[in-house]
């Protein structure tokens, strides 16, 4: 009966959460409604249910469709974007900002991550190139981010108050590894491709 479980299946879930996570921090960013940001922290609780729902089915399964540990870190790196966008509301609200526009954009970079992310996850079982298409489009996002990231922290230089400097960095960098973590899930998901 565990055989029948359809791990792609869960890990879309997560990735339908991520997604939406990800859409509602870069409306957060643009228009501050705190609403929002609890929206985020409780899909954040909802992505850690559906990651502990594969496990717990990795643990009851004896055949799964891909490699038990590419399986095991996709969902982890998956669910470590979503714990992203929570993170990122917990350093707003600590240290009192107000998203400016460098965060709209890379967030909005971060949300066409996210996109590609769930493509790739959604076509993995039958559809493998256009899978593999979707990967290289989320991991090709990385360098858009990590771009518009210096030039952030370039702009980020010319202001006199420190505070504000290391505020914006902090939140900078935050969203700068978010990406780095999509382009290390799409690699194991590159590698799944290969072994399918």
């Amino acid at each position: 009966m565990g055989n029948k479980i359809n791990f792609f299946n869960i890990l879309l879930d997560q990735c339908r959460i991520m997604q939406e996570a990800m859409n509602i921090l870069l409306e957060y960013c643009i228009n501050g409604d705190e609403k929002l940001a609890d929206d985020i922290i409780a899909l954040e609780e909802k992505g850690d249910m559906s990651r502990r729902i594969l496990i717990d089915e990795l643990n009851k399964t004896y055949f799964t469709p891909i490699d038990r540990e590419d399986l095991f870190a996709l969902s982890r790196l998956i669910d470590e974007i979503t714990d992203h966008t929570k993170t990122t509301v917990d350093g707003i609200r600590l240290f009192k900002i107000t998203p400016n526009a460098h965060m709209v954009e890379i967030t909005r970079s971060l949300v066409g991550i996210t996109e590609h992310i769930y493509n790739a996850v959604y076509r993995v079982e039958k559809h493998k190139s256009i899978a593999r298409e979707e990967a290289l489009k989320a991991k090709e996002g990385e360098n858009v981010v990590y771009n518009q990231s210096h030039v952030a922290l370039a702009d980020l230089f010319d202001n006199e108050d420190f505070r504000t400097i290391f505020k914006y960095r902090e939140l900078y960098k935050h969203l700068q590894h978010t990406s780095e973590i999509a382009n290390q899930a799409m690699d194991f998901l590159l590698n799944i491709l290969v072994k399918m």
